[in-house]
């Protein structure tokens, strides 16, 4: 089977006898369907109030255009007077005025309307990883809603749909030679800084320098729309980094569970075993692992490319949690794409339904103090740099590496 040819069915047609068969087409679609209602349910029976994260997001929308959007007691004075749960607002002070206007609203229509903003944006960045891959359509949708960490970051008022919605506009756009667009996707997502410096990490490796220049201009644009935020505080982001440091123990002793980058898989073993150092351990590993992968961000086609810098951005990163492995869906599209392209092995069958089960079950794991999660993002870097068939869905020069010409 060539790169061009992908096998339309969920995990090939073709099976050999005994467990190594086990994946049948048909077991494969009851898995994921499966999959889909544990995911769903399974966040939705996490512990938690009043549409998790969101009254953060709802609070900073009512204080902003003032100071309070980088003062956490404004945050929850709002909060208490207008009887919400509590919660700390540590984004950029530019991303309140996104929720400004969702504070027309009581917070009871608010909230299930964001509920189905993120789900809609969801959507959107699967099926725009589909008009990158030769899969069916179908396939990467309900892969995408199977996948539990996206389904926990729509249920849990979080934002990570637009996260990886834009992680999907720059691949799209470096593969088109849209080195603006790709600049601007990768800066509009330093709404999560710590997940934009890899993809702009990777841009600057990749040597696309007008991509480089947008995403310049749109950092510089955070940083304008955190003064207007503010109503007029220059100096916004010193009172930022104090909170994001401030509220990082509370932050730990209540959700580090739910760590999954190596440095806060680190810092929550500390607390759990006493042992100290380990955060620090945790940023060695992912720092040795980020400089081994140089290489193959330079060379990989821009798709691969982008899934593994998200992939990286994940495993290094100071703060993610479960909800924030909704990124790593690149590389299971590209990990699915290439096992297709080779006729699907068994071991790929078998590798990608251990990576759901994770996936889908990690809440299973809270009475142990961890998550499994941490596992795929060390898997993610070796599944992309094994070299496979890929083909860009429409585009055969897709495959031509970064040395390639942008045409934007």
């Amino acid at each position: 089977m060539t790169s061009a040819q992908v096998d339309t069915e969920p995990l090939g047609t073709e099976h050999p006898r005994g467990w190594r068969g086990f994946w049948s087409p048909k077991r494969a679609r009851l898995a994921l369907f499966t999959s889909i209602v544990l995911a769903w349910l399974l966040a939705l029976g996490m512990p938690s109030s009043d549409w998790f994260d969101f009254p953060a997001f709802y609070a900073a929308g009512g204080v902003a255009f003032s100071a309070g959007v980088v003062d956490l007691e404004a945050i929850n004075l709002f909060q208490v007077e207008n009887g919400l749960p509590e919660g700390p607002w540590v984004y950029p002070a530019g991303v309140a005025l996104l929720y400004a206007p969702l504070t027309a609203l009581p917070f009871g229509v608010a909230a299930p309307l964001h509920f189905l903003l993120m789900l809609a944006l969801l959507l959107l960045a699967a099926l725009a990883w589909a008009a990158l891959s030769p899969l069916p359509r179908r396939w990467l949708l309900i892969g995408t809603l199977a996948w539990g960490p996206a389904a926990l970051g729509v249920i849990a008022g979080q934002n990570t749909s637009l996260a990886l919605l834009l992680v999907a506009v720059t691949a799209w756009a470096l593969i088109h030679g849209r080195d603006g667009l790709a600049g601007t996707a990768s800066g509009l997502l330093a709404y999560k800084p710590q997940f934009a410096a890899p993809l702009v990490g990777m841009l600057l490796v990749r040597g696309r320098w007008r991509a480089l220049l947008f995403a310049a201009v749109v950092l510089a644009l955070h940083w304008f729309l955190g003064v207007v935020a503010t109503g007029g505080q220059l100096d916004w982001p010193v009172a930022w980094l104090k909170n994001v440091d401030s509220y990082q123990e509370a932050d730990f002793l209540a959700n580090g569970w739910k760590a999954i980058s190596l440095p806060s898989v680190g810092r929550q073993l500390e607390y759990l075993t006493g042992l100290p150092g380990l955060t620090i351990v945790g940023y060695l590993i992912a720092g040795v692992i980020v400089i081994a992968c140089l290489p193959a961000l330079r060379r990989l086609p821009a798709v691969e490319a982008v899934a593994l810098a998200a992939a990286l951005g994940l495993l290094i990163s100071p703060h993610a949690w479960a909800y924030d492995a909704a990124l790593l869906l690149p590389a299971v599209a590209v990990f699915a794409t290439r096992a297709a392209g080779r006729g699907w092995r068994w071991q790929d069958r078998w590798w990608l339904a251990l990576a759901y089960a994770i996936a889908v079950a990690w809440p299973l794991t809270m009475p142990l103090g961890f998550t499994l999660i941490p596992l795929l993002l060390l898997a993610a870097p070796l599944a992309l740099l094994e070299r496979g068939p890929f083909r860009v869905a429409g585009s055969p020069a897709s495959s031509v590496g970064p040395s390639a010409p942008s045409p934007a």
